[in-house]
């Protein structure tokens, strides 16, 4: 897909207000680059991971990532597509957020300490 094509189908899907739809606009025409062929979740459904629709449709500007390929090409997915990719980098977060005092500190606020012990 183009980056015109990326935006298009964003705010198609975008479930916010004028306002903030121009807020996502003007970030996603910052962070999408221009004149290339960029994959998109779309692309990796043979890797079975399911999409966050809270990436796709209410957060897209600040969720979706922007990522490099193995192969050198680009794309825009959400969280769970991109921890299909790179399974390593989501172990390296688990870890983090296991093990550095910033993550554990984020557990507690989130409540998933009180999730572990049940």
């Amino acid at each position: 897909m183009t980056k015109g094509e990326i935006i298009e189908r964003t705010l198609a899907e975008f479930e916010h207000d004028d306002e903030d739809r121009q807020f996502a606009l003007d970030e996603l025409e910052k962070r999408l680059p221009p004149d290339l062929d960029i994959k998109t979740c779309e692309d990796f459904r043979h890797l079975n991971a399911e999409c966050d629709e809270t990436c796709h449709k209410e957060y897209p500007h600040y969720d979706m990532s922007l990522i490099d390929l193995p192969d050198g090409s680009k794309a825009w997915v959400c969280n769970p597509i991109r921890w299909a990719i790179y399974p390593e980098q989501y172990r390296e977060l688990q870890e983090w957020s296991r093990n550095s005092p910033e993550g554990k500190l984020l557990r507690q606020i989130f409540g998933e300490d009180e999730d572990e012990k049940k």
